[in-house]
């Protein structure tokens, strides 16, 4: 009786386990987009962060920060938006959209990141696209932003696209989200619409190991399914206090997401 009840708790700590190992594979992160930080909202930037400083440590692998985290591409309110953010218990990862840089302004793409960098810590890269893995999934930032001529259309330029097919042919045989300040969706507003967003979708048709594109931009929450991808478009920080909980189980193949809100 004793041996066959050592057999049955050997078998359910065996099976309690590989349960267990399935479950380690799944991450979850958090996102935030379109802050638009200025000195007037620093307090309510502020005040999330202290929000993700309280959750329990293990409640999310990483923060990013898609996109139009300062509102005018100046570096004094870039610094004011990584001091706050190196506070984080989190590592962060930064995106870069449309408000945050231009050439003329003296905030070029090339400073931008090596503010990034500097501020966050060496594991974040100093490049506008960068790789980085979490787990068993691989996480892809794609930049289609413009720093010369800014404007709210987002713009993959075919040299952007063709980095990122040698790194979707490189992690082929990987679950893969990618993470961009423009969505690939239509939108009511035709001047936000991303420039030539077709030749990228073709791109996506030959790689059904990308779950997920994680955008912001539109101000508004959008999640639809193309072909194998499912595209999330997050509503903004700055006025809302909006934030997107995400989480993505390879195993499963599926992404969930959760809107949430500062305070509540």
């Amino acid at each position: 009786m004793l041996l066959n009840m050592k057999k049955i708790l050997y078998c359910l700590l065996i099976l309690f386990l590989s349960v267990g190992s399935v479950f380690a594979e799944d991450l979850r992160f958090l996102q935030v987009t379109d802050v638009h930080l200025t000195p007037e909202n620093r307090e309510e930037f502020h005040n999330l962060i202290e929000e993700f400083n309280a959750m329990e440590d293990k409640y999310a692998d990483f923060v990013v920060f898609s996109g139009d985290n300062i509102d005018s591409p100046r570096e004094e309110d870039l610094q004011a938006f990584l001091d706050e953010v190196k506070r984080l218990k989190f590592k962060a990862y930064v995106v870069i959209g449309n408000h945050d840089v231009f050439v003329s302004d003296g905030l070029d793409k090339k400073l931008y990141m090596k503010k990034v960098r500097r501020e966050l810590g060496f594991y974040h890269s100093a490049k506008p696209h960068y790789v980085f893995r979490k787990k068993d999934v691989v996480f892809i930032i794609v930049d289609g932003a413009k720093e010369v001529i800014p404007g709210p259309n987002g713009y993959f330029r075919d040299s952007e696209l063709h980095w990122l097919e040698k790194k979707l042919q490189k992690y082929s045989a990987k679950k893969i989200v990618i993470i961009q300040h423009f969505p690939l969706l239509d939108y009511r507003v035709k001047g936000h619409i991303t420039y030539k967003r077709e030749k990228y979708l073709q791109l996506l048709e030959n790689y059904p190991n990308v779950m997920s594109i994680v955008s912001g931009h539109f101000h508004e929450n959008r999640e639809e399914r193309i072909g194998s991808t499912y595209h999330i478009a997050t509503e903004n920080f700055v006025g809302k206090g909006y934030y997107k909980i995400i989480e993505v189980s390879p195993e499963n193949n599926m992404v969930y997401t959760f809107l949430a809100r500062t305070g509540e």
